[in-house]
């Protein structure tokens, strides 16, 4: 599959799917015989997970040490990562939830004054 076709079934740029290329966060794809690059579904799928967990505040050098442990196969390592990244998710999710108390709660009295 060629770039562009990789960008719209991601959502991500051209320029983004480059920049994770030379950031080493996807391997280099194979070049066709006019040297356009060609890639896989796995490389979507790992795009579409990048995508995913740098939106849900993973840093690059955390999604870094994953891809190289998904494209090594290296199982127990990526569960290592991800279960790091859930803790952290959680502890947000309960500041969250904390917060949106705290204003239904201000809400309220505001209300009732």
């Amino acid at each position: 599959m060629k770039i562009g076709t990789v960008s719209s079934k991601t959502g991500l740029g051209i320029h983004t799917i480059r920049y994770y290329e030379k950031q080493g966060l996807i391997k280099k794809p194979a070049k066709d015989t006019s040297g356009h690059r060609t890639y896989d579904s796995r490389d979507l799928e790992i795009l579409n997970w990048i995508s995913c967990m740098k939106s849900s505040g993973m840093s690059l050098n955390k999604i870094k040490e994953y891809t190289k442990a998904f494209y090594a196969n290296e199982n127990a390592a990526c569960v290592a990562l991800l279960k790091e990244h859930l803790k952290h998710l959680l502890a947000q999710q309960e500041n969250i939830e904390h917060y949106i108390a705290v204003t239904e709660n201000k809400i309220f009295r505001l209300k009732s004054a």
